[in-house]
């Protein structure tokens, strides 16, 4: 299967912390890519890095069989889009004026835009904000915002770092059905998240990131074999080592 992300290498530190330590990862061209990790693994940097917000030091990094680098910037940033944690977005614009803003920038025609984007607005019941300013939008609302806006500008591989927080129950489940149907039509996706259950239910192929390194790549195959016996959860936590600490409260 051709690879949407090949990254060879790769490392990104701040001051004398590194925080992505020689770091490899593909991820196949069409998929539903789930990263998983702890706090302050990396995975946030990883993806600023792959939205080009972040700089790094060493390493290679092909981004639709295009070196991600000056050169081919904006080539890069046409076919790519991406909802960061927290989201981006211009606190003095409408709702309604960031979506067409932002879809302007990515030259999407303007033919049936502004229907499409009430369309998704409801579908995410956040209609009623269309007129509002972002800055009086809740958190999970402005998540929303950012989501449909990257999935307006009908992006090659989307980048969602912690899409459900903050995200209601019905919305996430709305959310899974949008990405389902991006898959279809043979975008490349890869969400950080923390709600394994989501991770493990919508997601192909799944790597873990453990203090700056990818320390097991698990695809649909070797899932369904670890998984006969073991939750994501249980399997994440075997390869991260967590401690049980019960006992230090013993006493509630």
């Amino acid at each position: 299967m051709a690879k949407a992300i090949s990254i060879t290498g790769l490392v990104k530190s701040y001051e004398e912390k590194t925080v992505l330590k020689d770091l490899n990862l593909d991820v196949p061209e069409g998929t539903i890519f789930g990263l998983i990790g702890p706090n302050g693994a990396g995975k946030s940097t990883l993806i600023g890095v792959l939205t080009g917000l972040l700089s790094y030091e060493e390493g290679d990094i092909q981004i639709n069989g295009m070196a991600l680098g000056p050169a081919n910037e904006l080539e890069i940033k046409r076919d790519l889009a991406s909802v960061l944690q927290p989201p981006l977005l211009f606190e003095q614009f409408t709702s309604l004026e960031f979506i067409e803003y932002v879809c302007d920038i990515y030259d999407i025609k303007k033919d049936g835009l502004v229907e499409r984007a009430y369309s998704l607005m409801d579908f995410f019941e956040i209609k009623d904000f269309a007129k509002i300013k972002v800055n009086k939008l809740s958190s999970g609302s402005r998540k929303k915002l950012a989501f449909v806006t990257s999935v307006l500008v009908e992006p090659k591989v989307l980048l969602l770092d912690e899409p459900f927080e903050a995200v209601d129950v019905i919305s996430i489940d709305r959310m899974k059905t949008v990405l389902r149907k991006l898959k279809a039509k043979g975008v490349t996706i890869i969400i950080t998240s923390h709600i394994l259950e989501v991770v493990e239910n919508l997601c192909d192929d799944i790597a873990i990131l453990h203090e700056g390194l990818i320390i097991a790549y698990l695809d649909s195959i070797s899932r369904k074999e670890l998984q006969r016996d073991s939750s994501l959860h249980e399997i994440f936590q075997e390869y991260v080592k967590v401690e049980h600490k019960d006992d230090i409260v013993d006493w509630l």
